[in-house]
């Protein structure tokens, strides 16, 4: 059932979107209290509970709030719901993995409008604190493609100190637009699909795979397998990948790997990898580069 006080949660499980659905939550009961009229009742704690919880409809956030709803319309403030919220939903140490997909983060084959997305939105959830204007201005420009670079370094009147951030952001998208329409087929772009989440996305969503094991690593490496989707060559429809270009397993509920691009076979190796929290080992001892594949052998 809808709310004319609060919006619904329809997803996606993610820090920035939890973070503002509930400041949304919070500032429309403000707004409502101080807005209603003589004959209106006040909303008391267990009524917000409730208006909040039914307003979960995700589906993992609504089976989660049907299972302890009586529990939680026993808390005592607003808040306290809001913190079980942020910590059902919240891996350990979320901050600090998204700082690590900040910084980690580089424009590689990805359209730039992707590439400043992405560390938008670590920067929005992180705060200005965290994550000062000119180390984000600095992030987003020597982590961006090699030839955009060279470009916006040649612009003789450039100060990276007083650009602001959204001037830098739309000066860089211009000069991408130009690179990418002079040099038609020469600069190659892999943009993720709508089933790949963002950086900060797919680090901090709690995942319901278990973890592998010593000896289910050692034997997924030794057969030449992928550590996220557990399969091996052996396994119908194989094809040569590793943990970051694994096209996953949606009947398993497994991910795309963050690299992964549905595209043809012999130049699926060729993406862009970064980092990931499994970090598999390549058993062919291939290295994987911004614009180029190469191959070292014995």
């Amino acid at each position: 059932m809808a709310s004319k006080i609060i919006s619904s949660f329809v997803g996606p499980i993610t820090p920035t979107s939890i973070e503002e659905w509930l400041a949304q939550c919070k500032d429309n009961f403000e707004i409502y209290a101080a807005t209603k009229g003589e004959k209106s009742l006040d909303l008391t704690v267990k009524t917000k509970i409730c208006l909040t919880g039914t307003q979960l409809q995700d589906s993992t956030a609504a089976a989660w709030w049907n299972a302890g709803r009586m529990e939680f319309l026993k808390l005592e403030s607003w808040e306290e719901f809001a913190e079980k919220i942020w910590k059902r939903f919240m891996a350990k140490g979320y901050k600090l993995m998204a700082l690590c997909a900040f910084f980690l983060c580089s424009q590689g084959k990805l359209p730039f409008a992707d590439y400043a997305a992405i560390l938008t939105e670590a920067c929005n959830f992180m705060g200005t604190t965290t994550i000062p204007s000119n180390i984000f201005k600095y992030q987003l420009l020597f982590h961006s493609h090699t030839i955009l670079l060279l470009c916006i370094m040649a612009i003789p009147d450039f100060n990276s100190d007083t650009i602001t951030i959204d001037a830098l952001i739309s000066l860089m998208s211009m000069q991408w637009e130009s690179i990418v329409t002079e040099n038609p087929g020469k600069i190659s772009t892999c943009p993720a699909p709508p089933s790949t989440p963002s950086l900060t996305t797919s680090i901090v969503s709690p995942s319901t795979v278990p973890l592998l094991t010593d000896s289910e690593r050692t034997r997924l490496t030794n057969a030449g397998g992928c550590w996220k989707c557990r399969k091996v060559p052996t396994d119908p429809g194989w094809v040569k990948h590793v943990v970051c270009t694994c096209p996953g397993d949606a009947a398993l509920g497994i991910a795309p790997g963050r690299d992964y691009v549905p595209v043809k076979t012999e130049i699926a190796e060729s993406v862009f990898i970064s980092y990931d929290p499994e970090d598999q080992p390549d058993k062919d001892n291939t290295f994987y580069a911004d614009d180029n594949t190469l191959d070292e052998s014995d």
